[in-house]
């Protein structure tokens, strides 16, 4: 097995394989369950900020909590304000409004990742196709929240005190999008920090996280791999008419969307 040296992660693992990944996850946990939550990014060295506070980066030098809470609930109020609170007739809590703006590229705080390492793959491998890219996955026994639970919480209630928390909590959102479902989708969440990896409160210790790096030479023979064998691809994790107009867009030839 390969290792390469990150900036972010030290000297970690590179398989060439899908069943290398395979082999990696399983042997990783000892604790009760092997159960993670999964990150895929085209980049290695891009730290694990949320979209918010990378939106927010673009007027200050300096992102802290304050600086989220205040940039959300305004978001919150614009996005009410333009009737999107409602899905198919229920209106959305703070934290599914939340959900559903970032499933539409919308900046917020919650950090996309999903339930299933081969969606996260993908992810990883579509973008940034020439970078070295990372797979990360984090235990689930160093999260707080869990999955199958609903949250009606008002904003404030839920985010206010993220701060004695050490650790991430983690959302199951539920389906107010095809995609949140398609994708597996599950969201991170911490106070904004400053930790080895990014903005998300995260311990340097390798029990409670996996990183594995996707180099540049084996990212298109892992999407070719995914979309023929487990047919994760842009037209099934995205089965919506966003999704559609992109599959047939300049983007790519006529059958591209077509398995065989």
């Amino acid at each position: 097995m390969e290792y390469i040296k990150s900036d972010l992660f030290g000297r970690i693992v590179s398989p060439k394989t899908l069943p290398e990944i395979l082999d990696l996850v399983s042997r990783h946990a000892n604790t009760r369950r092997n159960v993670y939550l999964w990150r895929g990014q085209g980049d290695i060295e891009w730290p694990i900020h949320s979209s918010a506070y990378r939106r927010l980066l673009l007027d200050s030098k300096k992102v802290e909590e304050k600086d989220i809470l205040y940039y959300e609930k305004y978001l919150l109020e614009n996005a009410t304000h333009q009737g999107y609170r409602f899905e198919s007739g229920q209106e959305l809590s703070d934290l599914e409004l939340l959900a559903k703006l970032q499933h539409h590229g919308a900046a917020t705080r919650l950090i996309d990742c999903s339930r299933n390492m081969l969606v996260a793959l993908w992810f990883c491998c579509f973008s940034e196709p020439q970078k070295t890219g990372l797979l990360f996955g984090i235990h689930s026994d160093h999260l707080g929240g869990s999955e199958n639970r609903g949250d009606k919480r008002k904003y404030d209630d839920i985010f206010k005190n993220l701060k004695q928390h050490n650790h991430p909590q983690t959302w199951h959102p539920p389906a107010v999008s095809k995609r949140i479902v398609a994708q597996g989708a599950q969201f991170l969440y911490s106070f904004t920090t400053q930790s080895f990896a990014g903005s998300l409160a995260l311990e340097q210790d390798k029990e409670i996280y996996i990183a594995i790096s996707i180099q540049p030479q084996v990212k298109e023979r892992f999407l070719k791999e995914l979309s023929n064998i487990f047919d994760i691809r842009y037209f099934t994790l995205f089965p919506d008419i966003d999704g559609f107009g992109y599959a047939h867009s300049f983007r790519y030839k006529k059958y591209d969307i077509e398995r065989w």
